[in-house]
């Protein structure tokens, strides 16, 4: 398993251990990782407050995103779809899909995003 997708599980798990929905991201560029993130809508009562959108906060306003990659323990919701395709975010790696995220993957797909989807058993056992 590659090591960034093994840190979004961790981030994924963190977020289920704080009361939160288990779901985690990284992003990175050039082999560091400029973000990391996990779901907090619960604890910080904000519905924004997906994984893939605390990714970007954490990561702060890049001055591009070109050559970036993230990594998803699920297959964003078309929100983070779109702030992924709003940023310019060229690669996404996910742990696992999920039924419903066609949409998302289309529109990500549509506006050039280079997908990989895993499909981890490790993942898909974090879904809900």
């Amino acid at each position: 398993m590659e090591k960034y997708m093994q840190i979004a599980i961790e981030e994924a798990r963190a977020a289920l251990a704080e009361g939160n929905y288990p779901y985690g991201s990284v992003l990175v560029r050039g082999g560091e990782i400029i973000g990391r993130g996990r779901n907090h809508m619960n604890t910080h009562n904000d519905p924004t407050s997906h994984a893939e959108i605390e990714v970007l906060r954490a990561a702060g306003l890049q001055a591009t995103y070109a050559g970036t990659t993230m990594y998803a323990s699920a297959f964003p919701c078309i929100m983070c779809a779109g702030s992924i395709v709003m940023l310019g975010i060229p690669e996404l790696v996910v742990g696992a899909s999920w039924e419903g995220c066609e949409s998302s993957q289309a529109f990500l797909e549509l506006h050039g995003v280079k997908i990989k989807i895993l499909e981890l058993e490790e993942c898909r056992e974090l879904l809900i």
